[in-house]
């Protein structure tokens, strides 16, 4: 049976929020374990939701199985301006100074 899209974003959500520490985030085996989701699709909807914003990258970590660093997953820190809030890039900045 399929999940609504939308349900697997949220599961994900969820569980980054539930295993990230300040010293360490969650890689992508431990989010989909957590979600109950197989990896692919766990690996598919977090690369749409990086490329979105909704997550990223906070920093890579060696682990045993795998010859290069893997991908840890946080929640986007939320820049000081509304401008950042709203993911603009300063674009509503350049329009008020160009009057």
């Amino acid at each position: 049976m399929m999940r609504p899209a939308g349900e697997i974003s949220k599961a994900l959500l969820q569980a980054v929020q539930a295993l990230a520490t300040p010293e360490r985030a969650p890689i992508l085996k431990e989010l989909a374990a957590h979600a109950n989701l197989p990896e692919g699709v766990a690996l598919q909807t977090l690369k749409n939701m990086t490329r979105y914003g909704r997550v990223c990258v906070a920093r890579k970590r060696r682990v045993p199985w795998c010859r290069r660093p893997v991908a840890e997953y946080g929640l986007p820190v939320v820049g000081q301006g509304a401008n950042d809030a709203l993911g603009d890039g300063g674009f509503a900045a350049l329009m008020r100074a160009w009057g």
